[in-house]
């Protein structure tokens, strides 16, 4: 059986990334993005839903470019992969939390005007268009093939 873990998201920087250090050294970046749903209610009103997303990057290069780059409010879009961390709380109970490991990172700039606007939407769709096609020929290799394949996270020690 595969496993695609793979996830795309964009949203603003809840406040300025932070770097911060695991118990055994690895440094890494941590950043919260807030990302707006809208959709219709039953009455047909337009209405915002905000999720908020827990991002952690590896790789000492791309810290200094993140804490340089992720400020409060930025527009973001990550490109990385969903872990679930699981531990128990100091009164005993099981507890978890899913976070984004970032793979790729994109530091946007919001649009001005409705121009801006639609080159960005255009742009979002070739992206997609591109992943989409990547992640095909990903699949139809891996069905191909009973070889097994080996992804190096560069210094992303967990």
């Amino acid at each position: 059986m595969s496993a695609l873990n793979q996830i795309i998201l964009e949203g603003n920087a809840v406040k300025d990334a932070e770097v911060r250090t695991k118990p055994w050294g690895t440094r890494f970046g941590a950043l919260s993005l807030a990302n707006n749903h809208y959709y219709k209610d039953k009455k047909g009103n337009f209405a915002d839903e905000v999720s908020y997303f827990d991002v952690v990057v590896f790789g000492e290069g791309s810290l200094s470019n993140l804490v340089k780059n992720a400020k409060k409010g930025s527009s973001i879009r990550v490109i990385g992969r969903i872990k679930q961390e699981r531990w128990e709380s100091k009164d005993g109970k099981k507890v978890s939390r899913n976070v984004i490991i970032a793979q790729h990172i994109d530091f946007l700039k919001k649009p001005k005007n409705q121009e801006n606007l639609e080159y960005t939407k255009t742009n979002e769709k070739k992206i997609l268009a591109d992943l989409v096609e990547s992640y095909s020929g990903i699949m139809k290799e891996l069905d191909d093939t009973e070889e097994s394949i080996t992804v190096d996270e560069e210094e992303a020690t967990f």
